[in-house]
């Protein structure tokens, strides 16, 4: 049985069709697979309650007033070229609910208010996770 050119024309188109949705299935699966894969954050070295942090791809993070639990304070981005910055705070061992900020624009710069809870055990040990694009930093510090 032969086929016409018709026939080899669909023939092809059909064999097209299906190769492009094996390969959009398998990119949904992969993307499915990656998506909620949490960004490990890396651990910087400088102690942000004593001035500022400077970041592994330039720019600085400090905080502009003291932190206090339960009393609001400013923490400021210098130099670093990202769309939404973000810190989000938590402790150590211990639920102290959602605690995540994002930075607003100041200039070429970023700036964001912050106030933390009041831990009913009196712990002051705060770690802050700098969130820049698909980059994560972490900043253990403590509150006054």
């Amino acid at each position: 049985m032969t086929m016409n050119a018709q026939q080899k024309k669909l023939l092809l188109i059909g064999s097209a069709l299906l190769l492009l949705a094996a390969i959009k299935g398998g990119l949904v699966w992969w993307y499915l697979q990656h998506k909620n894969q949490p960004v490990l954050p890396q651990l910087l070295a400088c102690n942000i309650g004593q001035g500022r942090c400077a970041l592994p791809d330039g720019g600085s993070l400090y905080f502009v007033s003291t932190p206090e639990n339960g009393k609001p304070f400013t923490l400021r981005l210098e130099g670093v070229q990202v769309e939404q910055p973000a810190v989000e705070f938590a402790m150590a061992d211990m639920d102290m609910g959602f605690n995540r900020y994002r930075f607003v624009a100041d200039g070429s710069n970023w700036q964001a208010r912050i106030t933390l809870p009041v831990c009913a055990t009196g712990s002051r040990h705060w770690t802050a996770t700098l969130h820049l694009g698909d980059k994560a930093y972490s900043l253990p510090f403590q509150t006054q």
